[in-house]
């Protein structure tokens, strides 16, 4: 699902116990994404929401979230980087990082990217790999919307059985709700669906994205009341990569284990 390639040249301090302290990371381009596989239904919501092709020429991604945490998402490659009030997450491409150590880096590689997932929809959802169905309208609370459900080719990303649906306004074509199940790496895919409304839109370098993402108590296709928002402030999307400084590992950092 990447589009370019990434070259990794690691210099590892020797000895017992050591944790890598030096990662360069050089970006070589390779191609363009390729598009050929969207259903006509999947291209008319990324072109309500600035076009796929704009999207994809974009480097790097930061906001502030009402939770506390500031992101940064180096776009080509989704290296990460998350601060927060208590500890810093980062992914450099190969591993995932935690500092200072904590016991909640054992999620840390299923959950790191879970914000930027759900906040970048739908562009997310247009790699190679992808699935895409024409799925029939829902009425939710009293408007009825388009739908189109995701799903992946085995084996592709951290969570290939995961299935999204994305509800669209019929006549604008932009975003307004996604149900999601989650696995979280499990083999086994769920049947339960998670509801979430997209609110407050903003467009930035061309590209509209939500403000407000609003959970809401969804079971047996009856919609409930909202549980939680999180709120999206101070959104930078920009052409421009940031600095590969910023997802190094930093000296003492705890890896993410995997599976």
């Amino acid at each position: 699902m990447k589009k370019y390639l990434i070259v990794f040249l690691m210099a590892s301090l020797m000895g017992c116990g050591e944790t890598k302290t030096e990662n360069k990371i050089e970006e070589v381009k390779v191609t363009l994404p390729k598009t050929e596989h969207h259903l006509e239904s999947i291209t008319k919501v990324f072109d309500a929401h600035g076009g796929f092709g704009n999207w994809s020429e974009m480097k790097q991604l930061s906001y502030d979230m009402s939770n506390g945490q500031h992101h940064l998402i180096e776009l080509q490659s989704r290296y990460t980087r998350i601060e927060s009030e208590n500890d810093t997450t980062g992914f450099d491409g190969n591993e995932v990082w935690v500092t200072p150590a904590t016991a909640k880096a054992s999620r840390a590689r299923m959950t790191y990217n879970l914000y930027f997932y759900f906040y970048a929809f739908p562009f997310v959802v247009g790699d190679e790999g992808v699935i895409y169905e024409d799925v029939e309208p829902m009425n939710i609370l009293g408007t009825t919307y388009n739908g189109v459900k995701i799903s992946y080719e085995n084996g592709v990303g951290e969570s290939s059985k995961d299935n999204y649906i994305i509800y669209s306004d019929p006549e604008t074509n932009k975003m307004a709700w996604l149900m999601y199940t989650a696995t979280f790496g499990s083999e086994k895919a769920s049947d339960r669906w998670n509801l979430i409304k997209y609110d407050q839109w903003q467009t930035i370098n061309g590209i509209t994205l939500p403000k407000s993402l609003q959970w809401y108590q969804y079971k047996d296709g009856e919609v409930g009341g909202m549980r939680n928002e999180v709120l999206f402030e101070n959104v930078k999307l920009s052409k421009e990569a940031p600095s590969m400084d910023n997802f190094k590992m930093p000296e003492g950092a705890q890896i993410a284990p995997r599976g």
